[in-house]
């Protein structure tokens, strides 16, 4: 078994001041800085991803300050590959499947923003398939934290809550 974590698009327009602040962005951030940093004690591979949209969108825009992974996960990442991608997937038209089918990554770790939507995407997606899946909840945040807990329940049909 090798394992990767996955850290899905912890930005800066997620947290106050942004442009879509999350509920619990910030906990969920620490948590995740935590996990980075479990991770590499434990020697797997970590890998960033970061959304960005057209420069006509409200949010994640390329250039801005928003658009930036925030400071404790770029600290915590160090010099782990990080992903950009343009849709909710976060394999979809991007080099995250070479990443770990290349590393032989049988178990991958999710952990991210919005739980929702692209930890939901990423989780489901076709070339996850072969797999194990695993969400790490603490690190995961949405516009609410009912609406999290709502995405974890029924990700929990097909992949393992950590």
């Amino acid at each position: 078994m090798s394992n990767a974590l996955i850290v899905i698009d912890i930005q800066n327009d997620y947290f106050p001041g942004g442009a879509f602040t999350l509920e619990h962005a910030e906990a969920a951030c620490q948590a995740a800085v935590g996990a980075i940093e479990q991770a590499r004690r434990d020697g797997w591979l970590v890998v960033g991803v970061r959304h960005l949209n057209p420069p006509e969108a409200s949010a994640f825009v390329p250039g801005t300050e928003g658009a930036e992974l925030h400071p404790a996960i770029t600290a915590a990442l160090g010099d782990a590959p990080v992903v950009l991608k343009h849709q909710a997937d976060s394999f979809f038209d991007t080099g995250l499947e070479p990443i770990l089918r290349d590393a032989g990554i049988t178990d991958i770790y999710l952990t991210g923003m919005m739980t929702q939507h692209c930890v939901t995407h990423t989780a489901l997606s076709p070339q996850a398939q072969g797999m194990q899946v695993h969400i790490i909840a603490k690190g995961c945040a949405a516009p609410t934290q009912g609406l999290s807990d709502i995405a974890l329940r029924g990700l929990g049909a097909r992949c393992r809550l950590v």
